[in-house]
């Protein structure tokens, strides 16, 4: 085959080469003889018009002799005469040259110019005659115009010969044109068949070949292409047959497998309790298991075909578009505020969804498995564990309000204690407080849970809050020998917010940063303009507390907030033995919402500790 466009190609190539080629030269050729005869023939007329101008001026030198001023008149028609033979003989010699065919024109030139010079010299040497004058107009002008004519019918006749050149050209011009479109005509039509005859040896196998391939997508592993010649596509050919072998062997032998893999995945997706939807890249379902219907039955969408007809949150539906689009869905953590809840053999039940993808569900393309996983029993754990917080809260409370009196009426008599009375007093009334602290966080999450949580908004300077904040928490960072900075970028820094919520996320921020920070460390709390802290915009300002401590993974970075989660839980940290309810910085993630704010967990500058930091809207 290669072979064929190679021969096919170079014999079009010296087609269309050669007549170039022999354009070029022809073209060439004519426009040097037509060029070499302009310049001949423009060189004859101008020596023809030099050698008349001179017989004019030799005319005037012989009336001047007639006029009476002989010695002029012979120095001038000395000067003439001269010009004039040396004119006649460049004419002469150049006519001589070219082969020239108008001797009888040069002939009358000579003649006449042999008898114009013979009457005027022999005037010449009567120019005192009273009828000299008569004699010039009647003998000697009518020789010089037969002169003169005679050079301007040697002009006449170069001019005749240019005409000529041209009409010459042009008939070559157009010959070697007729040539050129003859051998392009002749090209064209060549390669016309020869185009036509490829197209033939190619088309046809490929064609055959397009049908076998249709014939085994169709599922006809028994096609097979007729082989026509050794070339490539008689080799593909026969490749494509062993292909088609080697297929039809492979269903034979893998057929039955499929079958039982398949059998294999709905029975597994049968027997599995969750409900499971199988997405196909365009969005509908694939598959979908005995509990998956049951679901689409409870919620009266028994007919749905695509996953947009299921009932899912934002934020579930999300996740499930994600998932199709092949990115990885991270586990969040179990958030029974967004739950698919229904009925299920008249019992009411919820289902959380977790959405996975599957790479090349088809060619290039991903598809996703939606599963629904009952966390009914979970939800009413969580529920029964809320009602727990709040019954204990309101209970505690009234108890832990006696002791913390009588601790108080106790302290006013402590100036008779020994020192180690007050001491116990002392541990009492912080116990007392820290308590105290503990059940006022507990109710909050009650009231947050309840959505009862209220703010009493307000322009609240960040710096007062720092300050207020460092008066309750200073002694223990003393006690602790914990160094704490403060970074003030903006005086004043106003914020709209509710100032004893505020001070109680600051508080808890600090209290996690000394739990953590070892003996001799450092914390930084720093108050940031927008510019400084990178913000959104002019309306925010960024509070963050960086202490010294292990640091926060980044798996539980934004689970940190989550309500009652422990990091030591996940951690060998155990040997810390750092105490917490783990409701501290839920309750700083849910106040701070609440002021429209946002607050995030980072790894400190250098990579050692951690930052954790709030913006809040601006007053104004």
């Amino acid at each position: 085959m290669q072979t064929r466009f190679i021969l096919a190609g170079s014999l079009l190539a010296m087609i269309t080469v050669g007549s170039g080629f022999w354009s070029v030269w022809t073209f060439a050729r004519l426009g040097r003889v037509v060029d070499q005869t302009l310049r001949d023939s423009q060189a004859t007329i101008d020596l023809a018009a030099a050698l008349a101008e001179s017989l004019e001026r030799e005319d005037d030198a012989l009336l001047l002799a007639l006029s009476g001023d002989a010695k002029r008149a012979d120095r001038a028609l000395l000067v003439e005469r001269r010009r004039g033979d040396d004119g006649y003989a460049k004419l002469r010699s150049r006519l001589a040259k070219r082969g020239d065919d108008g001797a009888s024109a040069f002939l009358r030139l000579q003649r006449a110019m042999g008898d114009y010079r013979a009457s005027g010299s022999i005037l010449q040497a009567e120019a005192g005659r009273p009828d000299a004058l008569k004699r010039y107009h009647g003998q000697v002008n009518p020789l010089l115009r037969r002169a003169v004519r005679a050079c301007a019918a040697i002009r006449e006749r170069n001019f005749s010969s240019m005409r000529l050149s041209g009409v010459r050209a042009r008939d070559e011009a157009r010959a070697a044109t007729r040539v050129v479109f003859a051998a392009s005509l002749a090209a064209l039509l060549l390669a016309t068949v020869v185009a036509v005859w490829l197209a033939q040896s190619v088309v046809r196998p490929i064609r055959a070949l397009t049908s076998s391939v249709d014939a085994i997508r169709l599922g006809d592993f028994d096609h097979r292409l007729a082989p026509t010649s050794e070339d490539e596509l008689g080799r593909l050919a026969a490749g494509f047959n062993r292909m088609a072998e080697t297929l039809a062997e492979y269903r034979r032998s893998s057929l039955g497998e499929l079958l039982a893999a398949k059998t294999t995945l709905e029975s597994t997706l049968e027997a599995l309790p969750d409900a499971v939807f199988v997405i196909a890249p365009d969005g509908s379902f694939a598959a979908l298991n005995p509990a998956a219907h049951a679901i689409l039955r409870a919620k009266r969408v028994a007919d749905a075909r695509r996953v947009h007809d299921l009932p899912l949150a934002p934020v579930h539906r999300e996740a499930v578009e994600a998932a199709l689009a092949g990115r990885a869905v991270l586990p969040s953590r179990a958030d029974f505020a967004h739950v698919i809840q229904a009925r299920l053999d008249g019992e009411p039940r919820k289902f959380l969804v977790t959405a996975v993808p599957i790479p090349e569900f088809a060619p290039r393309r991903t598809g996703a498995v939606v599963v629904l996983d009952d966390v009914t029993e979970f939800a009413l754990l969580d529920e029964l564990r809320s009602e727990l917080v709040a019954v204990a809260s309101h209970e505690l409370k009234t108890p832990l309000t006696t002791l913390r009196m009588n601790v108080m009426l106790l302290g006013e008599s402590a100036e008779t204690f020994t020192p180690r009375q007050r001491s116990m007093l002392d541990a009492a009334v912080l116990g007392c407080e820290e308590l105290g602290n503990t059940i006022d966080e507990l109710l909050d999450v009650t009231r947050i849970e309840s959505g009862q949580l209220r703010l009493d908004l307000g322009p609240v300077d960040l710096n007062q809050i720092v300050d207020t904040s460092l008066r309750v928490i200073q002694a223990r960072f003393d006690d602790a020998e914990v160094r704490l900075i403060i970074r003030r970028d903006v005086r004043p820094a106003l914020v709209l917010g509710d100032p004893s919520r505020l001070r109680t996320v600051l508080t808890n921020i600090l209290s996690n940063a000394l739990k953590y920070s070892p003996q001799g460390g450092t914390v930084i709390i720093q108050i940031a303009s927008p510019q400084n802290a990178g913000g959104d915009g002019p309306a925010i300002l960024q509070l963050a507390v960086t202490d010294a401590g292990p640091g926060v993974p980044e798996a539980f970075r934004e689970r940190v907030f989550g309500k009652f989660f422990r990091i030591e839980h996940h951690l060998d940290r155990a040997s810390n033995s750092v105490r917490g309810t783990g409701i501290g910085l839920y309750l700083c993630r849910e106040i701070v919402k609440a002021h429209g704010g946002s607050i995030w967990c980072e790894p400190a500058e250098g990579g050692h500790g951690t930052t954790f930091a709030l913006k809040l809207p601006t007053d104004g």
